[in-house]
């Protein structure tokens, strides 16, 4: 079923109502305005399989302040909207024990005073194309969080992506501050940007415990970027800067290719 809200004074009223009292398959409609406010966002858990959809294709006319956490399996479905929370300790999206989370030319983001992950997943899967995933003015907190549980994204931008024991598949996306993968996580890209030009990261890259980073088209932002590999496996073809420019070190256990050959090996 649709539900359009965005048309009635109580628009805030009639979404929680929406949400809370949503069936499998219900679809919810956003008029362009705001929905809720900074000081006071919407905390709600979502428990059944509905779309939360902006009517517009400018995703900012659409603003949702509020926390979701998605439990059980349940899928959602995110799209035309920003989504963003404003208080503290809690994450804007999280998801759990088989969830999936969709996301399609959405921004999610989070602005507080405090460090908690943007999204958080465990045991779930997610999907983003043409989407943007931030943390505020923070350099130094996680955009994205994943701990066994998938990723795809497609023409998406995330602000410091970290995954243990995850799968992940990136194209033509941009991260930003920092990509860190740990626990056994595999990576497959095509077309990945790092940027890491607004904070003094240690590591550009960072491929640690047993991990997996594999693709084509590397692009680093950074002119003499620092790639970090501990006990796992590199295999990258065409970088910008060229091979020369980049500073790679790693460990006698893992194996790393670049442009299918060994790189200068910085370790000490």
């Amino acid at each position: 079923m649709k539900i359009l809200i965005g048309n009635q004074k109580n628009n805030d009223d009639q979404l929680s109502n929406a949400i809370v009292n949503a069936k499998d398959g219900d679809v919810i409609e956003l008029l362009p305005g705001s929905y809720f406010t900074k000081d006071n966002p919407l905390i709600c858990t979502i428990t059944n399989n509905i779309s939360i959809v902006g009517k517009t294709y400018d995703n900012e006319a659409v603003k949702l302040y509020a926390s979701f956490t998605v439990v059980q399996g349940t899928i959602v479905i995110f799209k035309n909207l920003l989504l963003s929370y404003t208080a503290n300790d809690e994450n804007t999206l999280s998801a759990y024990d088989g969830s999936k989370i969709y996301g399609d030319n959405v921004t999610i983001d989070r602005n507080t005073s405090d460090s908690w992950d943007t999204i958080y997943g465990q045991n779930s899967y997610f999907s983003f194309k043409e989407s943007q995933i931030g943390t505020g003015n923070k350099t130094k907190a996680i955009g994205l969080s994943l701990d066994h549980s998938k990723l795809f994204a497609q023409n998406t931008t995330f602000a410091y992506l970290f995954a243990k024991n995850s799968t992940v598949y990136l194209k033509n996306s941009v991260i930003f501050n920092k990509l860190e993968l740990r626990r056994k996580t595999n990576l497959f890209f095509r077309d990945l940007q790092i940027d890491t030009t607004l904070v003094n990261a240690k590591n550009d890259l960072a491929v640690k415990s047993n991990s997996s980073f594999q693709g084509q088209d590397l692009r680093f932002y950074r002119q003499s970027p620092n790639v970090r590999i501990l006990k796992s496996n590199f295999q990258v073809e065409k970088f910008n800067p060229q091979l020369n420019k980049i500073h790679f070190k790693y460990d006698k256990t893992s194996k790393v290719l670049a442009d299918k050959q060994t790189p200068k090996n910085e370790f000490s």
